[in-house]
């Protein structure tokens, strides 16, 4: 079921007695769960009729028996069981068995007061199940995937107006850019950005690149995009201006290597018919960065970021056993970075 309606229905208080939610991105998912709290229950009697269970901790039949309790003083009961790994093809450390044949006898007859949310965080469910079949059927099945691409910008643009300012798609690229995919952290940008503009006042270019923050890691990124677009010297003083923040060089070590991997991945994946989506799947990155991380492996050869590589963990050696000066080593890496991209488009 798509999330907007099943947002919608919940606002107008047309509650499901089941709704399975999974997905990585669990910012939504928690302003789903947030929603559904607020929607559902009177706030005077949340604590009488509002319960959250780990599935890894609490058996399933435990759960339903909640679930079947009438509500006191009040119209509705909320149940939220996390981490429903019995949804999955996954099986987690925990001594708890769960009872799918429970939960399919409760699917024959929900009780209409009670609404039971089951929440994964993993990327699908096992359709193969019956459990998960039969609950394709009888409940509201939210996917939950990360965001990207033009959903990902637009979502940008909502939380501006949720925020009561404007921005336009180019605005809301670059501050995806500048901030990363991270909707947690993109939010409040978004809060913080449109509290400076006032309400009904547009975030500009100019006031994203006065007060939107960088991570370190999109400082590193960016970093190396300068040198797979040639551009040395500003590659350099991006360099130095993370230095200049106090940030330890062999973090900033760790995290070069981390992106030249990612390069490495992606340029052996690329050739074998892999999308993006896929690739992103497989090494654990969001397909944004990924896409990012294609455009700036054709500046190297294979050959090349693995002589990088090598020549990062020497480092990083040299730099914890004080071998080395760490300014001069990460100037010299960043130099040799240069001098491999200028060789594989020469």
């Amino acid at each position: 079921m798509p999330l907007l309606s099943a947002i919608r229905e919940i606002r107008q208080k047309h509650f499901s007695p089941l709704y399975v939610l999974f997905g990585p991105e669990s910012f939504l998912a928690e302003e789903f769960l947030s929603l559904a709290k607020n929607e559902m229950i009177d706030p005077q009697f949340r604590d009488l009729n509002m319960s959250v269970y780990d599935c890894t901790e609490t058996g399933l039949a435990d759960i339903l028996q909640d679930a079947e309790t009438l509500p006191f003083l009040g119209e509705h009961r909320l149940v939220i069981a996390k981490h429903a790994y019995f949804l999955t093809g996954s099986k987690p450390q925990t001594k708890v068995e769960s009872d799918p044949d429970a939960l399919l006898a409760y699917l024959q007859n929900p009780p209409p007061y009670t609404t039971l949310i089951l929440h994964t965080e993993a990327e699908k469910l096992d359709e193969r199940k019956k459990l998960v079949k039969t609950l394709q059927q009888k409940a509201k099945v939210i996917p939950f995937p990360l965001l990207k691409d033009a959903d990902l910008y637009g979502w940008v643009e909502r939380q501006a107006d949720k925020y009561q300012a404007r921005i336009g798609r180019p605005q809301a690229m670059k501050l995806v850019e500048r901030v990363g995919h991270e909707l947690r952290l993109l939010d409040k940008e978004v809060e913080k950005l449109a509290l400076y503009v006032g309400a009904g006042a547009s975030i500009t270019d100019e006031v994203i690149e006065t007060l939107g923050a960088r991570t370190l890691e999109q400082d590193v990124f960016g970093l190396i995009e300068q040198v797979a677009s040639g551009k040395l010297d500003r590659a350099l003083r991006m360099m130095y201006d993370c230095m200049k923040t106090g940030e330890e060089p062999i973090k900033l070590i760790a995290l070069l290597a981390r992106q030249f991997r990612m390069l490495l991945h992606v340029k052996q994946l690329s050739p074998r018919g892999y999308s993006q989506q896929q690739m992103a799947g497989m090494i654990k990155m969001h397909p944004y960065a990924v896409k990012k991380a294609m455009e700036q492996a054709r500046h190297f050869s294979e050959d090349s970021l693995k002589r990088l590589l090598e020549i990062l963990a020497e480092e990083d050696f040299r730099m914890k056993s004080g071998q080395v000066d760490k300014r001069l080593a990460l100037e010299l890496f960043v130099a040799r970075a240069h001098a491999e991209r200028q060789a594989t488009t020469s």
